[in-house]
């Protein structure tokens, strides 16, 4: 009998967790979970107790004429007006949300247009929120444009992206490659490397180097960009099982503009900067080219779109990829052990 009752209570619960949000009789739920507009640059940013949502565009939207590129609801929900419509949005724009059971919630959306030269948000890295699980992220809180591989790294060990303090309120981003361990390499997940980026870290236990999704909306067109950094390369350079290799570790930091449409992505420019130069007794600043269109055989291999998709000219950028990285191979879950990146005042160039 009590084998049942246990059974019957562990169906119950896989049951319970096949719906997002709880369904008994008609749902009240009407949460509007993801709001984005077309030319947007940056995050949405949903003020769940006021209703407020504030979105930023390109200096070259039309704002009288904008329509939501996506829009994710509540299980059972719709809204009003749709996402197929085209809005006004010189003034805030009212979104209500409608739940199965007739109950609605009116959202305000705001939108905000950028300048003709937009610089991400906190580039100077001098913000940084502490998360539930106690460790630290770039931004002053979850809606950042910027996040790390912490999620994922804090699994097994220790946070390996961090403030780092210059002078006061003076900060910089600290990113260090970590060895998880010889548990880590029987799943050939030994080495973490420190990455900084502007995307979401959405851990996948099962494929961790899935986890990173990389870019933001963004539509304007840099020429070159420059940063200040610190790197110190670190020894032993271990593969992902834990296996000694005679490689010499190198930091990445780059920069992709990108048209993104459905599930299709085209490399519109390249900035990159990849060093194993040693330089630890002050900040240097590098100033790097964008390049616009194919990268020709000057170009590193690791450089070019591993789908081999350009735009064309006259495509427009829809998403920003800024990537910064302890271990030019920590994709690869492969790096120096302990090799450190400092990087501070991140500046995009037009």
């Amino acid at each position: 009998m009590r084998t049942k009752l246990l059974f019957l209570t562990l169906i119950c619960l896989v049951l319970s967790n096949c719906v997002s949000e709880d369904y008994f009789g008609n749902s009240d739920q009407k949460k509007i979970l993801s709001f984005v507009l077309m030319n947007q640059v940056g995050n949405t940013i949903i003020e769940e107790s006021t209703g407020v949502i504030s979105i930023n565009v390109a200096a070259t939207a039309n704002i009288q004429q904008l329509k939501p590129q996506e829009i994710v609801l509540s299980t059972f929900a719709t809204i009003s007006p749709t996402i197929e419509e085209t809005v006004d949005f010189t003034n805030p724009v009212k979104y209500t949300a409608t739940a199965e059971d007739g109950s609605t919630k009116t959202y305000t959306v705001t939108v905000k247009q950028e300048g003709s030269e937009p610089q991400l948000e906190n580039s100077t890295f001098d913000d940084w929120y502490m998360t539930p699980k106690n460790y630290y992220e770039p931004g002053k809180d979850a809606n950042s444009v910027w996040t790390s591989g912490n999620a994922g790294v804090t699994t097994l060990g220790n946070a390996n992206v961090s403030p780092f303090t210059i002078n006061g309120t003076n900060l910089a981003a600290k990113l260090v490659t970590q060895d998880m361990g010889s548990l880590a390499g029987l799943v050939n997940q030994r080495m973490a490397a420190g990455s900084m980026f502007t995307g979401k870290f959405e851990l996948d236990l099962s494929n961790p180097i899935n986890s990173a999704k990389f870019g933001i909306p963004f539509a304007a067109r840099p020429k070159k960009f420059s940063v200040e950094y610190a790197y110190s390369p670190g020894t032993p350079y271990l593969d992902r099982k834990g296996q000694t290799l005679t490689t010499k570790d190198a930091c990445d930091i780059y920069v992709l503009l990108e048209n993104r449409s459905g599930t299709e992505v085209k490399r519109v420019a390249t900035g990159w900067f990849r060093s194993e130069e040693k330089v630890i007794d002050a900040f240097k600043t590098i100033t790097i080219a964008i390049t616009y269109g194919e990268l020709n055989s000057s170009f590193p291999a690791y450089q070019k779109p591993k789908n081999g998709l350009y735009a064309n000219a006259n495509e427009a950028v829809t998403h920003i990829s800024v990537v910064f990285s302890s271990s030019f191979n920590g994709d690869q879950l492969e790096g120096g052990t302990n090799s450190t990146l400092l990087v501070n005042n991140f500046k995009l160039i037009y």
